[in-house]
């Protein structure tokens, strides 16, 4: 965890303290002079929506996250297939389909990967992906057997292409109802710590160490929200490790 998220949860759990202490209704709290069945049900009704609103966004950026991950995984595999078509085709077009495919590939890992994180696609890699697609489309096809190995590829270079298109509609597409799910966590968890204090809270030593440990949770659980927003270099970033993976098995193809 780096240091601001540290420095985030400590400091909620201070200004929570300090809060208490010196601010806090602690004569009014004491001699319970406000509703406290009343106060308790709205407090009740805002942790079930705070944890909803929580479990909903988890969920969703978990879940694209994996999305982008199988898209990838799907590309890289399509990859892999068209080195392997090819390995009969005749040794100019072979090798030049083979260069295309390797060189589409490292600039994902490379450069792609790192532009995802800031939103933004890759144009080479897209030039990459075209080119690669018009070299399979000039393979040999005298023969049954040239023409199949040329349809396959031209399938998986298909399939590829769809893969990257909906694995960049991932990475630089914007949801609005993320956003809101977003902001729900975080105005959620500043009103669990904020709603005691507002309503009274004794400051006894017991209620000001619960309160202070609550605020380290929830400040840390509104830290975790962020980061899952960022799927690229977040707690839970997805690697490029599918390509990787391809460039090894490149090299093991003969």
């Amino acid at each position: 965890m780096p240091g601001y998220a540290y420095l985030l949860v400590v400091a909620a759990m201070v200004v929570t303290a300090v809060v208490m202490m010196v601010a806090g209704r602690r004569k009014r709290a004491k001699e319970g002079t406000y509703n406290g069945e009343a106060l308790g049900f709205v407090g009740g009704v805002l942790n079930a929506l705070f944890i909803v609103v929580l479990a909903f966004y988890t969920v969703i950026t978990w879940t694209e996250a994996d999305t982008t991950e199988q898209h990838a995984e799907a590309e890289a595999a399509s990859l892999v297939e068209i080195y392997w078509q090819v390995a009969k085709s005749p040794q100019p077009e072979r090798d030049q389909v083979r260069a295309l495919v390797k060189e589409y590939t490292t600039e994902v890992v490379d450069r792609e990967w790192a532009m995802l994180d800031e939103r933004k696609a890759d144009e080479k890699a897209d030039d990459l992906l075209v080119a690669l697609r018009a070299e399979i489309g000039n393979l040999p096809s005298e023969s049954d057997t040239d023409l199949a190995v040329r349809d396959q590829a031209l399938q998986n270079v298909r399939t590829a292409a769809d893969q990257r298109r909906a694995r960049i509609e991932q990475a630089t597409g914007s949801s609005a109802l993320l956003t809101l799910l977003l902001w729900g966590t975080i105005i959620g968890g500043f009103t669990m710590v904020a709603f005691p204090l507002l309503v009274g809270f004794s400051a006894d030593l017991r209620h000001v160490l619960s309160l202070v440990f609550l605020a380290g949770i929830l400040a840390f659980t509104v830290y975790f929200a962020v980061e899952l927003d960022q799927p690229f270099h977040g707690l839970i970033k997805v690697e490029p490790d599918s390509f990787r993976n391809a460039l090894a098995e490149f090299n093991r193809i003969p």
